[in-house]
């Protein structure tokens, strides 16, 4: 099978994509064929005066109390499928929204990572790193980096939220899982 043409002459091309400079080819952007090269790379961080032990042991839960700390996390999609003493690999989502992903969550302190291993709205591959740090005064300081490529529509509208917001709405929705923590 060869190359797929373009409708695009060469000068249109490279202004084609304002998003990437790796779209500047004159490969089709959409297709079930082509990755998709849509990342959502965001980093936020976000104060507690929750000490930096009780945000690390929910950030670590993976029995049932984990849907309580999560409000977006439906506990009907939330399955431990293996578990060891620093990781544990699962299945969670939101029912909501339709979303699943099967991520591979691994810590050692002061850094959780989970990584996507299989996903209907993520690419494999993409991380959410977390770090827990003790704040001056007390508490904890809490930042996030979250470097994922969307997969699908739904994906896309979720990763662009995530970027359109500059972490903001990811900023809200951690905490509200740290005012859970509090009781």
């Amino acid at each position: 099978m060869g190359r797929r043409s373009s409708c695009f002459t060469p000068s249109e091309t490279a202004t084609a994509s304002s998003t990437s400079t790796d779209l500047k080819t004159k490969a089709p952007t959409s297709s079930s064929t082509w990755p998709s090269t849509s990342v959502a790379r965001v980093s936020y961080t976000v104060t507690t005066d929750v000490s930096p032990q009780v945000v690390w042991d929910a950030l670590t839960e993976f029995g049932p109390r984990r849907a309580q700390l999560w409000p977006d996390l439906s506990p009907s999609s939330f399955k431990v499928l293996e578990r060891g003493e620093t990781w544990a690999r699962v299945r969670e989502g939101t029912a909501g929204l339709g979303i699943w992903s099967i991520e591979r969550y691994e810590w050692k302190e002061p850094v959780i990572t989970a990584t996507v291993e299989e996903a209907n709205a993520a690419q494999t591959g993409g991380t959410w790193r977390m770090e827990v740090r003790p704040r001056t005064g007390g508490g904890s300081v809490l930042t996030i980096n979250m470097d994922r490529r969307a997969k699908g529509i739904v994906g896309h509208l979720i990763h662009g939220l995530f970027q359109i917001t500059n972490g903001h709405f990811l900023a809200g929705r951690t905490r509200r899982m740290l005012s859970n923590l509090r009781g």
